[in-house]
């Protein structure tokens, strides 16, 4: 019986080595993964780098070669692989600023109308593109497009001067009640389209100064026929970093004009560093998607080859800011 706490100390001590241990190597697995990701990543990006900004493997309408894509260089200026949606590197770990910040939850019972006397003017949304590129960036499908001329743009209402588009980027989520990152009534949408546009002295700003976003809401019901010329072509861009072009088609498939009751407010970008000054527009009518069309969007994957289930910032609080429903004086 003297020998009972001996054996009793030895095995705990070999217990709770063991459980050191297997903690360890999980963290060297861990660490390794990282790593791995990293140089993968640094690959891609010298693979693109070498083949023009293109995934050598990605299909291409080769209509579209030697077509210049713009970049918006006022969207997130931090590395796409420092932050995710999930519990190590997710929303609630970003280092963003404290207030000002989108999304935001709209209560209609809280809004203040605003009345302009000039036109909501949407500017060459109908013309045909010479090509458009998608791109899995691994948080997101990032929609460009390029034109001989001008680009799309938008001006009138209350803002102060015309605002190109650059790029369309979605957000999504495994759960169709959630996948929106704007709510109204607290209630979100199963899809949510962002449409960025800068004013023509913001092309290379540091900051979400002079940042329009205009954003569309899609709720399940039949397929739709405008969105299926994007939905088809998901397939060829699963992998996190694969772009490919397109056949062009008019940007109003997927962004229909408004003019009047929409609803505005002052916020932010939803990716880090989430840059406060940005402008939101969000049509409340919202746009079809089906089941079938939502689903192609889950099978895009990240960097780390799961699916991107969720890429949706949580709602912001509102504090003291007001959302508007803006109103055309006919």
């Amino acid at each position: 019986m003297d020998d009972l706490p001996s054996w009793f100390d030895n095995n705990l001590f070999q217990i709770v080595a063991a459980i050191v241990a297997a903690f360890l190597v999980l963290v060297v697995i861990r660490t390794t993964t990282e790593l791995c990701d990293a140089c993968a990543d640094e690959e891609l990006g010298a693979q693109n780098e070498r083949s023009g900004g293109r995934n050598p493997d990605s299909r291409r309408d080769h209509l579209a070669e030697g077509t210049h894509y713009q970049v918006a260089e006022c969207g997130p200026r931090v590395s796409q692989q420092s932050f995710d949606y999930d519990w190590v590197r997710g929303p609630h770990t970003w280092n963003a600023p404290m207030n000002n910040q989108s999304p935001i939850n709209i209560d209609v019972r809280c809004l203040e109308t605003n009345c302009f006397d000039t036109p909501l003017t949407w500017s060459l949304y109908d013309v045909m593109p010479l090509g458009i590129r998608l791109e899995n960036n691994g948080h997101t499908l990032v929609l460009r497009a390029a034109f001989e001329g001008q680009t799309p743009s938008i001006y009138g209402a209350d803002l102060l001067g015309r605002f190109h588009l650059w790029e369309i980027t979605f957000r999504w989520s495994w759960f169709s009640s959630n996948g929106s990152e704007h709510s109204i009534d607290n209630r979100h949408s199963a899809l949510e389209m962002q449409c960025l546009h800068t004013d023509a002295d913001s092309q290379h700003c540091a900051s979400s100064q002079g940042i329009l976003v205009i954003s569309y809401l899609f709720d399940l019901s039949e397929d739709n026929p405008f969105l299926d010329v994007l939905v088809q072509h998901l397939v060829a861009v699963q992998q996190a970093g694969q772009t490919v072009e397109i056949p062009p088609f008019p940007l109003t498939y997927l962004m229909p004009a408004f003019h009047n009751e929409f609803y505005s407010y002052h916020g932010s970008l939803t990716e880090p560093p989430c840059h406060r000054g940005a402008e939101w527009f969000i049509q409340p009518v919202t746009l079809a998607i089906s089941e079938r069309q939502l689903n192609e969007f889950r099978q895009l994957r990240d960097r780390r080859g799961g699916r991107i289930g969720k890429n949706a910032r949580p709602v912001q609080p509102l504090e003291d800011r007001t959302v508007y429903m803006n109103q055309y004086s006919y």
